[in-house]
């Protein structure tokens, strides 16, 4: 520290003693095209000074402390042609200079003009001004193709994967890292994550038309926050432009699944600049969508073969056939409001509120060869709600100049607990295997990924009506579960920051220094109860005493679940290869609970050891300060900074025992639960980052970056809280618990990347990069250790045969990889042809991780997609414009499950082989059915028409998912899966206005 503290000194001195100069001038302007339109983020350089800087999104740049003289102002922008004109700077005074470029040939003309031409102008100037590398995707191009929310979008930009649900991206994950390993932030504001459990943001939650730009940032510098190894994703929320904005859209449009799903979208932005000198711009945009989704999916559960443990040919234990029946609905709204104090200083206003109801039903029949079937239902209602308002200026005087900021940002989740729903008990008649003639037969006619059953398990054509597993007939209500609460996180960051501009002899440089606070409160507040139908008193002696139905007095007769019908059917379901049955109505089931309390008493021991340990609070105060100097030479632009994050934590969470009390049941001789204990914990850590990033101009058009840079990714709140639950039943526990020892993971981040711009207008990217992490985080499941031994000892079971799972630390790990893209359009191509255009990108990963618990190897880092690509040809010519996406990820692991050097590890599989070979351990090999778990490779192909009517006015069509790809799991290798799931294509028509903004 002391060394940093002289070091910061120093440099003050030295840039003081290089301002301490005569007085200096200021030169001004606005770059725009021949059209009018502004000209963002275009190369302005002032030789011999090497003084440079940017176009703003206004066009406008500022070029401070600059020496008296004669000097060539040369400004450069993509797809234009070089312009340099003749500039007098005077002492104290200020020089303005307007620029107007022009496209480089009459063939380029539709760059400017053409939908989306201008828009992939600015981003790809951006790019290449950046300090960092970073890629951009404009506006335009995120609505070029069909995507539902920013992360659909996302997963279109190089080196990044996505992980899907239910037909949508929901988080991103960049250079095949964890998506926790990943920073969001809405303008620079790291914005909280509005799930119970994790750090990471479900961006699903986001409109994909609420946003300006999407910014991903690969490298970071020390004015960014650390936090991600992987990258940073920053959305750029919509500002006023020097034209007035109006565009609007209304969408219709369905899926063939579930006897046809409609959906629809309307949303519209409204903007312009007034005043003197238009000094107020103001923008406001909305957005609201409705999704009738359906899914048919399927999740066996492969297992080790009874009669051989190496027996690559797949063997399923049991089968559950799903339903869902989804009502998604978003809505978002967003504000942008600045104030010009002057040509040099400004005020901001950023407002983004969205919502997203994931709201849905789901039905399970489930066909098991070791026992009867099951039936059971649930109902989701997660609302996920993300906001963030920041108010900031930006103000420069001379040779400095200062930012500051100040922002709230709110994400919460109603109905958090869990998802409501009801559990029904098969009726005697049912039968189960093997000797029931319920077996597991082989895949249907050599398809593995279509188990079948026997024939009375699979299908309604059965002898009998008691036979049918399908009918609701068969089955009676067991027990209801409702959820109420919700998870709430708070965020409030501070900052400010100074820049000194200096010279260092003949070459322009610029030292900055700043600060930053960010206080995060989360936590969950909410309660899940559990209600037991009690025909019968319970003899199972696993059931603790208090058990409402082990001291139920009465018996009345079972509800036969025919009175919960909901009269809906799919008679079309997974294409006729399955049946799905009966469905519930959840109303129906909710309105006699209200009815019959008597029958349906509170499960105290079920509802407390589920609630209590999900509910915590965890504070998290990051308190962050940096500085970093930038050089300018006239090939080479290098910058050097320091940041410093101090992090303290302090956590709330439960630790439940259900053993505990005078009767070893987690009550009290009164019948009060006395199983759950409050605990607190804290933490604080002191980190040092340091990064270097430069880039060296080969020619004009070709540049080389090098990049390093030392990055840190926090635990999940949720971890970090010193919560337990078990659930103890006859002969076993299983423990899951906190880590308030958990570590953060930091990483060494090394990169290298080449540009090269091309004619007629484009840019290709090839780069290499490298990162060391220490202390990742996985999931363990270990042998039950101290944490967990006290719930073993009340309940009087051996501690060896309990199971702890808790997220730890491993010891490190490594990924490497290349990424490829390209941007380009053919305007130089004769007629028609200018019309095309191509992006397209490739990125390889491999990693590895080593310290896993109960393993020998080093496997993969969970979501590390070996592969994946993205190749976005489109076609824009006068009125008509056709865009196509078609991404791939390669498969990658969704969890560690497997054990290579303990046989009486628990875990999948376990111990349930009744014939293991002593020469093979117990879970079989790691590619085999108690392998790992992975996603299955995702190739999705996308379109979208568009057709001008008139001015502004276009009709679009465009389909999703055109090609029916499926989504699912497996273990070990891709023909033993756990889940296949269908939504089939959605197909869509719209009517678009845009005013030409900017165009």
């Amino acid at each position: 520290m002391r060394r940093t503290s002289f070091l910061i000194v120093l440099l003050l001195m030295i840039s003081t003693a290089c301002m301490g100069q005569a007085s200096k001038g200021t030169v001004t302007g606005r770059v725009t095209d021949a059209t009018g339109a502004v000209i963002q983020h275009a190369s302005i350089r002032l030789t011999p000074s090497d003084v440079s800087a940017a176009s703003d999104s206004l066009g406008a740049f500022f070029l401070q402390s600059v020496a008296p003289g004669n000097y060539t102002l040369a400004v450069n922008s993509i797809g234009f042609n070089a312009l340099t004109k003749n500039v007098t700077v005077t002492a104290g005074q200020t020089t303005s200079v307007d620029v107007v470029l022009q496209v480089s040939s009459s063939n380029e003309q539709v760059v400017v003009s053409a939908e989306g031409g201008h828009d992939m102008v600015q981003a790809v100037n951006e790019e290449i001004n950046a300090p960092n590398i970073l890629q951009v995707m404009p506006e335009t191009q995120i609505l070029s193709l069909p995507n539902a929310n920013v992360a659909d979008a996302i997963g279109r930009m190089p080196g990044v994967t996505v992980q899907r649900d239910e037909g949508e991206a929901v988080y991103v994950q960049v250079r095949g890292l964890d998506p926790r390993l990943t920073n969001t932030t809405i303008d620079g504001v790291t914005i909280p994550s509005p799930e119970s459990n994790v750090r990471q943001v479900i961006l699903a939650t986001i409109p994909a038309d609420m946003v300006q730009s999407i910014e991903l940032n690969k490298t970071l510098s020390a004015n960014q926050d650390a936090d991600g190894i992987g990258g940073s994703v920053n959305m750029v929320t919509k500002m006023a432009g020097e034209a007035p904005t109006f565009d609007a859209i209304s969408t219709l449009g369905m899926s063939p699944i579930e006897n046809d799903r409609y959906m629809g979208l309307i949303g519209f932005t409204l903007g312009k600049r007034f005043g003197v000198s238009k000094r107020w711009g103001v923008i406001l945009g909305a957005s609201y969508d409705y999704n009738g989704r359906g899914y048919n999916d399927i999740e066996p559960t492969p297992d080790l073969n009874a009669s051989s443990i190496t027996s690559t040919t797949p063997y399923y234990d049991s089968i559950d056939i799903r339903e869902y029946r989804h009502e998604r609905l978003r809505w978002g709204g967003t504000m942008g409001a600045d104030y010009k104090l002057s040509e040099h200083s400004a005020l901001n206003a950023h407002l983004l509120l969205s919502d997203f109801k994931d709201w849905g039903d789901k039905w399970t029949y489930t066909v098991q060869t070791d026992a009867k079937p099951k039936f059971k239902y649930s109902i989701r209602r997660p609302d996920f709600m993300i906001g963030s308002l920041s108010l900031g200026g930006s103000h420069a005087y001379g040779n400095k100049w200062f930012t500051w900021g100040s922002s709230v940002s709110r994400s919460r989740e109603l109905d958090a607990g869990g998802n409501p729903g009801g559990a029904f008990d098969p009726s005697s008649e049912l039968k189960n295997g093997p000797s029931g003639n319920c077996d597991y037969v082989g895949g249907l006619n050599g398809d593995p990924y279509r188990p079948q059953w026997s024939p009375n398990c699979m299908t309604s054509n059965t002898t009998s009506p008691a036979d049918n597993l399908y009918s609701l007939s068969n089955y009676t209500l067991d027990n209801i579960n409702t959820t109420t609460g919700q998870a709430v996180q708070l965020n409030l960051q501070e900052w400010g920051a100074m820049g000194l501009n200096y010279h260092l002899g003949n070459h322009s440089a610029t030292l900055e220094f700043g600060g930053e606070f960010r206080n995060a409160h989360k936590g969950q507040n909410a309660e899940t109860p559990t209600f037991d139908y009690c025909p019968n008193p319970k003899a199972d002696p696993g059931y603790p005493t208090s058990d409402p139905c082990n001291s139920a007095n009465t018996s009345p007769s079972p509800v036969n679940s025919e009175i919960f019908a909901s009269g809906f059917r799919d008679p079309h379901y997974y294409d006729g290869t399955y049946h799905m049955g009966e469905t519930t109505d959840h109303y129906k089931v909710d309105q006699y609970l209200g009815s019959n309390p008597g029958l349906l008493p509170l499960d105290v021991p079920a509802t407390r050891g589920s609630s209590d340990p999900a509910n915590y609070n965890l504070i998290e105060r990051v308190s962050a300060g940096y500085f970093m100097n930038t050089f300018h030479f006239p090939h080479l632009s290098l910058q050097t900074g320091l940041r410093i994050e101090a992090t303290h934590d302090y956590g709330l969470g439960y630790l439940v025992n259900p053993a505990a009390g005078p009767n070893g049941d987690g009550m009290d001789n009164s019948g009060n639960w006395v199983g759950t204990t409050p605990v607190t914990n804290g933490k604080d850590y002191i980190d040092p980052l340091p990064s270097i990033q430069a880039r060296y101009a080969l020619t004009q058009e070709t540049a080389v970056r090098a990049v390093y840079a030392r990055g840190i990714s926090r635990p999940n709140q949720y971890d970090l809280v010193p919560y337990a639950a078990s659930s103890v039943g006859p002969g076993n526990i299983v423990a899951t618990i906190g880590n308030p020892n958990e570590l953060p993971t930091h990483a060494n981040n090394y990169d290298l990347l080449l540009e090269q711009q091309l004619k007629p207008f484009g840019l290709i990217q090839a780069g290499f990069f490298y990162k060391q992490l220490t202390n990742p985080i996985v999931t363990a499941n270990e042998p039950c250790t101290v944490s967990c031994a006290a719930f073993a000892n009340i309940a009087g079971v051996a501690t060896n045969v309990a199971l702890e799972t808790q997220n730890i630390n491993g010891s490190n790990a490594n990924v490497w990889g290349l990424e490829f893209g390209l941007q380009q359009k053919y305007t130089n191509l004769p007629g028609a042809f200018r019309g095309l255009g191509l992006m397209a990108n490739y990125s390889y990963n491999d990693s590895h991780i080593s310290g896993l618990p109960g393993r020998d190897d080093s496997p993969s880092l969970m979501g590390t997609a070996r592969h994946a690509f993205n190749i976005e040809p489109e076609y824009e010519y006068r009125r008509y414009s056709v865009h196509m996406g078609m991404s791939y990820n390669d498969s990658n692991i969704d969890a560690y499950q497997y054990f290579s050097t303990d046989s009486n590890q628990p875990g999948v599989c376990g111990n349930t082989n009744p014939n293991p070979t002593p020469s093979a351990p117990l879970n079989g090999p790691i590619n085999g059915p108690c392998g790992d778990n992975y996603f299955y490779p995702h190739f999705q192909v996308d379109a979208q028409m568009t057709a001008r009517i008139y001015r502004g006015l276009k009709l679009q069509v465009q389909g999703l998912n055109l090609n029916n790809e499926v989504f699912g799991f497996y273990n070990g290798s891709e023909r033993y899966m756990t889940q296949r799931e269908y939504y089939k294509p959605t197909y869509e028509a719209s009517l678009v206005w845009n005013s030409g903004r900017e165009k």
